[in-house]
C-alpha cells in the first residue's frame, strides 16, 4: 500500500466518522451505546501503545535478576 492510499483511506475513515459523529443526537440509544463502546476500545488501545513505549523507553525492560553461571563438571 502506498502513501497516497493510506492517505486516501485514512481520510474516508475520518469523513465517515464525522457523518456518525453528527447523526448521533438523532441515533438511537443501542447506536449511541455501540459508538461509546467503540470509542473506549481505541482509547483502550491507545493508552496501552503509550504504556508499552513508556515501558520500553523508559528502561523497564532491564533484567533485575543476575542469572547463575554454570561451571563446568570436574574430571572423575
Amino acid at each position: 500500500m502506498s502513501g497516497n492510499d493510506l492517505l486516501r483511506e485514512m481520510e474516508n475513515v475520518g469523513q465517515r466518522l464525522l457523518v456518525k459523529l453528527k447523526d448521533l443526537p438523532r441515533a438511537d440509544t443501542s447506536q449511541i451505546l455501540a459508538f461509546a463502546i467503540l470509542l473506549i476500545f481505541i482509547g483502550a488501545v491507545l493508552l496501552m501503545m503509550s504504556l508499552a513505549c513508556c515501558y520500553s523507553c523508559c528502561n523497564g525492560h532491564t533484567k533485575k535478576h543476575r542469572l547463575a553461571r554454570v561451571q563446568p563438571a570436574g574430571v572423575v
